[in-house]
């Protein structure tokens, strides 16, 4: 427990320091920072950080569980080049705020991206999710499908029945406190590659990103919140309203996804009215395994 508290201390007086002088969290966001594109937008008095680059129809990019602007690395600048692209930090992820007690549920977070769009003076958007991000997408576009141009869902989280095992893990008492004592560092990082196929390909660069972004205070309580709150109350209203979506979507699915299976991406291509499937030799995070392959596919699609 000792070197616990010792390493959230670190993490702690480290995250001041960058405070005090102006550097953002990775060196990623300085290069982005530099460029002038990071800017903090409030919405329900909470403060998001968001990357806003390019000109063009609007294209908002949310990202996955314990994930952040940074899992769009490869993509956001060739997008910027013919849409204007919004990539966000949800709530209690990346340099968004990070509140200890939220409503962190997909419903909450699709009204804060409405709420982005909405200070940005954005009126329709074409919106792309990853994993959590793409059930945010999904919500949106349920809930104002006036405003939802297209749809791009990656190995969407999609129907409540099929849950992970970290969902129920998370919902263990005592989830919240072994998350805020984990030690940061080479043993976490093990545990990430070898845990799930799609992580292990990262390289070890990319994981030690990801290490320092769990590493702000009140982020792996914050991420233990979301699991909790990932699936809806009631899921009965979440299947019915799925044939509910006119926007045209393209599904993007990682054939060798352990998390969320390629079948039910078939299911999902069936439920919705107007949707076209692409099943690629990935796991569960094709923009970060093959960006290349899935920026071709976005780019026509969103043409």
């Amino acid at each position: 427990m000792g070197i616990a508290v010792s390493a959230g201390m670190n993490i702690l007086l480290t995250a001041l320091s960058l405070l005090a002088t102006g550097e953002r969290l990775t060196e990623f966001r300085n290069d982005l920072h530099r460029e002038g594109v990071l800017k903090d937008v409030q919405v329900d008095g909470r403060r998001h950080c968001v990357a806003d680059l390019g000109r063009g129809p609007a294209v908002v990019l949310l990202h996955g569980l314990g994930g952040s602007i940074y899992d769009w690395r490869h993509l956001l600048r060739p997008l910027s080049r013919d849409h204007r692209v919004i990539a966000v930090d949800l709530l209690g992820s990346g340099e968004s705020e990070i509140p200890e007690t939220e409503d962190y549920s997909v419903a909450a977070q699709a009204r804060r991206v409405k709420g982005i769009l909405d200070h940005l003076r954005i009126d329709r958007a074409s919106l792309v999710g990853n994993s959590y991000g793409g059930g945010i997408a999904l919500r949106f576009a349920q809930d104002w499908p006036e405003r939802t141009a297209r749809l791009v869902l990656i190995d969407s989280i999609c129907y409540p029945e099929n849950i992970p095992t970290y969902v129920t893990l998370a919902k263990a008492p005592c989830a919240g406190c072994v998350a805020r004592s984990i030690p940061l560092g080479k043993p976490t990082g093990w545990v990430l590659r070898s845990g799930t196929g799609s992580i292990s390909r990262l390289s070890k660069s990319e994981l030690e990103v990801y290490l320092q972004e769990l590493g702000a205070p009140g982020r792996r309580a914050a991420l233990v919140q979301t699991v909790r709150a990932i699936v809806p109350p009631d899921t009965t209203e979440f299947h019915t309203r799925l044939k509910s979506v006119q926007a045209p979507a393209l599904l993007i699915w990682g054939k060798d996804d352990r998390t969320v299976p390629v079948e039910l991406g078939r299911r999902l291509a069936k439920d919705l009215p107007d949707a076209r499937l692409e099943e690629l030799d990935a796991g569960h995070l094709p923009n970060q395994e093959r960006p290349e392959q899935v920026l071709a596919l976005m780019q026509g699609f969103l043409k």
